[in-house]
């Protein structure tokens, strides 16, 4: 397999997991409601965790935000499993799957990143 079709079959796991787990906190899950209940933030950061998710799965597929994307599911990854550490408890294992395939994502397209905010920035 060539490394265009190894990243792109990693982007559609990413993208199906993200989806997943990002529909579940939109749509309430019980799992889900009890995590961030045990966070103590209340239910607003679950909203934004999910919007995040969904958003980060779509931008995985948008041509120039691919990287942009890696680095936000990483940053996402980071912060939820930082809460889980801290306040909840394992299992920590899919974060680290999903923290290794989002950083892998972002460093395939570092290059497309880096004209991206240079795009943005107008320089």
């Amino acid at each position: 397999m060539t490394q265009p079709a190894l990243l792109a079959a990693l982007r559609a796991a990413l993208t199906l997991a993200f989806l997943y787990f990002g529909l579940r906190k939109l749509t309430g899950h019980s799992a889900d409601i009890a995590i961030y209940e045990a966070i103590g933030f209340g239910q607003f950061p679950r909203y934004v965790t999910g919007s995040v998710e969904v958003l980060g799965a779509a931008l995985l597929w948008w041509r120039g935000w691919e990287g942009i994307a890696g680095l936000l599911l990483l940053a996402t990854m980071i912060t939820g499993l930082s809460a889980l550490l801290i306040w909840v408890g394992p299992p920590y294992l899919h974060m680290l799957a999903l923290m290794a395939g989002t950083a892998s994502v972002a460093y395939a397209y570092r290059a497309e990143t880096l004209d991206r905010v240079t795009q943005l920035r107008g320089s």
